[in-house]
């Protein structure tokens, strides 16, 4: 009977061992949330808390950087990297003939410059399409794999962290050349941190009423002549303006005319 009381606590610390292996996991999955990807550019969170909207990092042409170098030149015969990423929008490098970078999200552009002359090599990193999400909510870090294609290996993994200031750091592991990294900080990686700029009621309002304005005073100076009299300048319609504006719009009535009864 002792021998067997004796037992009890090893049995006892091995039954809460057990027990805590299996909650532990079970507790830390109930703290992971999850961004569901809506499109290539945007997530929603799990948990209700908001939308990650990465249109609201790219400046007016969508871009977060543009032609932006990533490794300094060491000497004369070394090449230059510039790299350029748009979060959301596709981009061609070079615009007029693109072929390596056409509609992508990263493009590498290597400079070299050897005496013989400059060349110049784009090679895609990176495309919106089939991009995958991941958030981990401990770290509000949003990571987003931009494959080059299904066929090759090249991809550009890119880690969105909320935080209260911006910066962006890049990287390419020499051991890893099919794998480039940027690290981005910003508020608009947190959950309804940032809007994307759009176009309101207020901005058309305010283009409607300046081309409209713009165009009264045009018409006014093309239509109206300055007249000194002798009560002072008076502005006189133009006769030859008003009279073709007037003949024009008879024209085209007599021509809408001429048509319904030739139907007829």
């Amino acid at each position: 009977g002792e021998e067997f009381l004796s037992e009890m606590p090893s049995v006892g610390t091995h039954g809460w061992m057990c027990l805590l292996m299996i909650l532990c996991p079970a507790a830390s999955a109930s703290q992971k949330t999850e961004c569901i990807k809506l499109n290539p550019c945007k997530c929603i969170m799990e948990d209700g808390s908001g939308v990650i909207n990465l249109a609201a990092m790219g400046d007016a042409d969508g871009f977060l950087e543009r032609g932006k170098p990533l490794t300094a030149s060491g000497g004369e015969s070394d090449p230059e990297i510039l790299y350029s990423f748009s979060p959301c929008l596709p981009f061609s490098e070079p615009v007029e003939f693109a072929f390596e970078c056409l509609n992508v999200a990263v493009c590498l552009v290597t400079r070299h410059q050897p005496q013989s002359g400059e060349t110049v090599d784009f090679l895609n990193f990176g495309m919106h399409e089939d991009n995958e999400f991941s958030y981990d909510n401990i770290s509000q870090t949003l990571t987003v794999i931009y494959p080059a294609s299904h066929s090759s290996p090249l991809r550009t993994v890119v880690r969105f962290n909320c935080s209260s200031s911006y910066s962006v750091v890049v990287s390419r592991d020499a051991a890893n050349p099919s794998l480039f990294q940027i690290s981005v900080d910003s508020p608009c990686a947190c959950p309804n941190g940032c809007k994307p700029q759009d176009v309101g009621p207020g901005t058309i309002i305010s283009v409607v009423f300046s081309v409209t304005v713009t165009a009264y005073f045009l018409i006014g100076l093309c239509a109206l002549n300055p007249v000194r009299t002798p009560n002072g300048i008076e502005i006189i319609p133009k006769e030859h303006i008003w009279c073709s504006l007037c003949y024009a719009c008879v024209e085209r009535k007599g021509r809408k005319r001429r048509k319904y009864l030739q139907h007829k």
